[in-house]
């Protein structure tokens, strides 16, 4: 008989060792009558499965000593006590897409949101057409990218701080949709995966209070995290613990601290890493061991001050240093770590230093005086 496909509904990492995690997957059981059971496929690229467990007549199963360094892309199928297999179901990604990755290649794209016409202008790192999409346009509008439906593509988004909503339009094809809540004027959207299933969440953190409002991609309850607070304290959430979860996490620029809420384990902590007037936090995963390094960028000077989370020493790196520089760090070369780089406003050049040891190199994508680029690390640029 015809075998359906079956749904994945959650994806969740635990924390194992400092070098690997446990992956716990649960999707919704299939009613025929035949049934047998399941098989999890899963590999390093999407819809491009190396291997698969045959689980058994189950709803739920545990990746063991998953390298947090990789990205996975998981999808299951049924089969009935004849041998005959579905095709897969739906896939889902882990980590989280930490980048600004349009087309689901596994490299930064090129992007700009121009505010006056409210129109994105993405330039795929694969070398397809560069395209443009409108959507925004309201002066108050703030882009907010982020990996919304799990599909390992950034969905375009836009907050509308007018009407304390956001607007998103997914890039797996589902209808766009909006999401409004009691706002307040120093509400930031500082999306991120809190809950671990591969996708985006709504995030919010209002900075007169210091609170953060948690809207989970899994189902689960909405819920708020007082964390911050000080006027001059930044969101800067990310997954400094390598759970595959984000973190809450605040700069405070008076300070230079930075002050870190694991979601899972350990303790909440703070460290010093700043505190020039013309600091801007930029965390991104600079030596690629699937954690976020504290780094600012210093635009007095143009100098990069990375903290690595792996133990290394930390260093600081130039590049950049004109008055218009944004700093726009990713992984360009798609080598799993993040590569410096710079917007320059005054021309709309995008200035690249690879980690992986290729030559650095600049190349134009938007210097309209209204066009903002787009970026993970928001908080430096649009906060």
């Amino acid at each position: 008989m015809r075998i359906f496909l079956p749904l994945l509904v959650l994806l969740v990492a635990i924390p194992e060792t400092a070098l690997a995690v446990n992956i716990r997957l649960q999707w919704e059981p299939n009613t025929e009558p035949d049934l047998a059971g399941y098989k999890i496929h899963y590999g390093n690229a999407s819809r491009a499965y190396t291997t698969s467990i045959n689980v058994g007549n189950v709803t739920s199963y545990t990746l063991t000593n998953i390298d947090p360094k990789n990205r996975y892309y998981i999808a299951i199928t049924a089969y009935d006590t004849e041998g005959l297999e579905s095709g897969f179901s739906n896939e889902v990604r882990w980590p989280y897409l930490n980048l600004i990755d349009f087309e689901g290649d596994g490299k930064n794209d090129l992007a700009v949101y121009r505010v006056n016409n409210g129109a994105w202008y993405i330039r795929p790192s694969s070398g397809a057409a560069p395209y443009g999409v409108g959507w925004g346009g309201d002066p108050s509008d703030k882009p907010a990218p982020g990996d919304y439906d799990g599909d390992g593509r950034t969905d375009i988004a836009i907050y509308r701080a007018s009407l304390f909503t956001l607007f998103i339009f997914p890039s797996g094809g589902t209808p766009p949709y909006a999401i409004g809540w009691n706002g307040d004027a120093s509400d930031r959207p500082v999306p991120g995966d809190h809950d671990g299933d591969g996708k985006a969440d709504i995030v919010i953190y209002r900075g007169s209070t210091g609170a953060w409002y948690v809207f989970p991609s899994g189902g689960s309850a909405p819920y708020g995290i007082g964390w911050g607070g000080n006027s001059s304290d930044k969101p800067v959430p990310a997954d400094y613990d390598g759970d595959g979860r984000t973190d809450i996490a605040v700069y405070r620029a008076s300070t230079g601290a930075w002050y870190i809420f694991p979601t899972e384990s350990g303790s909440p902590f703070g460290i010093g890493w700043g505190s020039h007037a013309s600091d801007m936090p930029v965390p991104a995963d600079y030596d690629g061991d699937g954690k976020a390094d504290i780094a600012v960028y210093r635009s007095a000077t143009g100098a990069w001050y990375v903290y690595p989370s792996g133990g290394s020493p930390p260093y600081g790196v130039g590049w950049g240093g004109d008055s218009t520089d944004k700093p726009v760090p990713g992984d360009y070369d798609g080598d799993g770590k993040a590569d410096l780089a710079v917007y320059r406003g005054a021309t709309g050049a995008w200035y690249i230093l690879p980690s992986g040891g290729s030559a650095p190199y600049g190349m134009g994508w938007g210097g309209n005086s209204s066009d903002l680029p787009v970026t993970l690390t928001l908080s430096s640029i649009y906060q």
